[in-house]
């Protein structure tokens, strides 16, 4: 991942400007000693009493100086290896470079936010709603907050994507009938695919007077997509090449927060269902679904425990709850990993995994990942 001339020369700019800062002596400078700053000044101190012991001259304050920083050398993919300032809890977001000096770290994020914002907001109404959700109004104008909802309720019902249509949902809450405006949200998705059980299972949620057709339609589904990384694949497209690589992670992560949660996996309806006497081969024929037909990591559980009300064998329920130990386990988390994790290593790494997981979906993504590293471990 080579950066272009100009984020090289941006690059280079930035560290000169780091180590002259890191170089210069400090402002605050030890405080002299009382002696030597304090005017000198006749005090009537009482004579001493014969046998007793001269008075005690009282000991100057020690100045309190400020803690000097602890340094490390910070390795950033298209920038370089330089020394800053650890963070003071050492809980602190690898991640988070509003921490490191300006140069390096608030002033080229920001800029490269501003380049994201202004290519999705020249796309198409999937990469405009993108644009919304990365910069929604503060709450303090509910003018401002109608606006937005509005704006990106018919981006998504005019993108014809059923990931958009999820992301709204969000804006629902600023409605004046959320429950209605969510509903026609997810039957637009199911207008749009009806095969797709993770929809029926939103609907069972979202509408309890809606629960036998979300079971007929359950039952009828030949795949459980969710898209869940949907969000942080099309603000990673917009981005430009050449943005450098521990950028390109750190808006990663923020898009990561910004993402929405699922409208709803309908783990409780399902389970009641199940529950109920004569449905064992319904809810086998659900568990198969959600392990071997899912997109998304969190399914595991839940058909590991369809697979129980379905009576499969203990070890084939055992099998199921490894595997979705195991994945969850390997999932990557670069942002929070320690050592470098801006360094060129983690962001292709992380790059790689992206690509897999537009390709085939997170969980067959995150079982490929884990049988690499069964391999490798197998080798060693």
């Amino acid at each position: 991942m080579k950066p272009s001339p100009a984020w090289t020369a941006a690059a280079v700019i930035a560290v000169v400007v780091l180590v002259a800062m890191l170089a210069r002596p400090s402002a605050e400078t030890a405080a002299p000693t009382a002696a030597a700053s304090a005017p000198t000044q006749a005090l009537a101190l009482p004579a001493a009493s014969a046998g007793s012991a001269p008075p005690v001259k009282p000991a100057a304050a020690k100045p309190v100086l400020p803690a000097s920083p602890k340094m490390t050398v910070v390795d950033l993919c298209g920038l370089g290896r330089f020394p800053a300032a650890t963070p003071a809890d050492d809980d602190e977001e690898p991640l988070d470079l509003e921490s490191l000096p300006g140069p390096v770290g608030r002033e080229p994020l920001a800029a490269a936010r501003a380049t994201l914002l202004a290519q999705l907001r020249q796309g198409d109404a999937r990469a405009r709603a993108a644009a919304l959700l990365m910069s929604p109004p503060d709450g303090d104008d509910p003018a401002a907050e109608q606006a937005w909802s509005r704006q990106l309720l018919q981006l998504a019902q005019s993108s014809g994507q059923p990931e958009v249509l999820a992301w709204a949902e969000g804006a629902c809450a600023i409605q004046p009938d959320p429950m209605a405006c969510h509903l026609g949200l997810i039957r637009a998705r199911l207008k749009l695919e009806p095969d797709n059980a993770a929809h029926w299972a939103a609907l069972a949620d979202a509408d309890p007077k809606a629960s036998e057709e979300a079971w007929r339609g359950l039952l009828q589904s030949r795949r459980w997509q969710e898209r869940p990384q949907s969000l942080l694949l099309a603000a990673q497209a917009a981005l430009p090449d050449s943005l450098p690589g521990y950028l390109r992670l750190a808006l990663g992560a923020e898009m990561r927060l910004r993402a929405p949660a699922p409208s709803g996996g309908g783990e409780a309806f399902m389970q009641e269902r199940c529950q109920q006497h004569g449905r064992a081969e319904e809810c086998g024929a659900l568990a198969r679904l959600l392990s071997e037909r899912s997109d998304a990591l969190h399914t595991l559980g839940n058909a590991t425990a369809l697979a129980q009300a379905a009576g499969w064998p203990a070890d084939r329920q055992q099998r199921l709850r490894d595997e979705a130990e195991r994945l969850a386990r390997v999932s990557p988390t670069w942002w929070r990993r320690q050592g470098q994790p801006m360094a060129c290593d983690a962001v292709q790494t992380w790059q790689q995994h992206l690509t897999e997981v537009a390709r085939v979906g997170e969980v067959a993504a995150l079982r490929e990942l884990s049988a690499r590293q069964a391999a490798a471990s197998a080798a060693h």
